[in-house]
């Protein structure tokens, strides 16, 4: 009972660090924009979360069960390999990916077990996290092209259309944040009504406390989008990752945004995006997941 309650904590604290670190992966680009205020864009970050972890959460139940073994005391080990990263990672405020992080520390942890995980999973989730940057960054260049090519004769119109539409691009992005990366926590713990609501406690407190430096640094720092860049960039992600939550495999919503962005900005101008924080982004993918997988194994 106490190594649950224990666990339940530790969960507890990852969701409340990953809701406000990754706040910034669904709002932070439309409140750069200029389109809401950054307490708006909390608002809809946390409905988003919620909605997502509530009505498609368990869709990542059989990726958690199978790269790990259910036992309270190896889940609390990930979760605080996971939790020692996030704190470092809002330290500097920069976006780390927990889905990278949280599997490679769980793998890690299996291996050092003696239990293979499923390999055909393993080889579908390193599939996905290479592909899905990729198909990012050429869907947004390409349909960045096409509205550069054929611009709106109404342009005033458009761009109240694309406000609108951007907001809604916000709200699903934190859906599936809600359903994969969430989704993903919850199903370590083991599901259950205690689990769920602790869970939209942290969703709550993380996102209201924990937002505000990393939807800056992706909303302001990276590329200052124009409404129908950042509409794209939004919508190519999204969905990237709600495809990812179908097939039952845990993929990081910073990933596939931060590939859409640049592909919006080399669109236009490789001058027009600043890449330093793009770089420092892609390290912590590198590094997150092969510094959980280590520590995993040896701990």
């Amino acid at each position: 009972m106490q190594l649950f309650l224990l666990t339940v904590l530790l969960g507890a604290i990852l969701t409340i660090l990953v809701s406000g670190n990754n706040l910034s992966v669904s709002v932070g680009t439309v409140v750069g924009a200029r389109i809401i205020r950054r307490w708006t864009g909390v608002l809809i970050g946390i409905v988003g979360y919620v909605s997502g972890l509530l009505l498609e959460g368990e869709s990542l139940r059989y990726a958690a069960t199978a790269l790990l073994p259910h036992s309270y005391y190896f889940i609390s080990i990930a979760l605080l390999i996971s939790i020692t990263a996030f704190i470092i990672a809002t330290l500097l405020r920069a976006p780390l990916s927990l889905t990278m992080v949280l599997v490679g520390s769980v793998i890690g942890i299996s291996i050092h077990a003696g239990r293979i995980p499923d390999q055909g999973l393993l080889l579908l989730i390193v599939a996905m996290w290479i592909i899905s940057p990729i198909l990012s960054i050429a869907i947004s260049y390409l349909s960045n092209k096409v509205l550069i090519k054929n611009p709106p004769k109404d342009i005033w119109k458009t761009a109240i259309s694309m406000k609108g539409l951007l907001v809604v691009a916000s709200f699903f992005t934190s859906f599936t944040l809600g359903a994969n990366t969430l989704g993903f926590i919850l199903n370590l713990l083991g599901g259950g009504s205690v689990v769920l609501t602790v869970m939209v406690v942290g969703i709550v407190i993380g996102s209201v406390f924990l937002s505000k430096g990393v939807i800056k640094r992706v909303g302001e720092e990276m590329y200052s989008m124009r409404y129908s860049s950042a509409t794209i960039s939004l919508l190519s992600s999204a969905i990237l990752v709600e495809v990812a939550t179908i097939l039952g495999v845990p993929l990081s919503n910073s990933q596939t945004l931060s590939a859409s962005v640049v592909g919006s900005g080399l669109s236009y101008s490789f001058k027009a995006i600043n890449m330093r924080p793009f770089l420092l982004i892609v390290a912590t993918w590198i590094i997150s997941t092969f510094l959980g997988f280590f520590l995993g194994y040896i701990i």
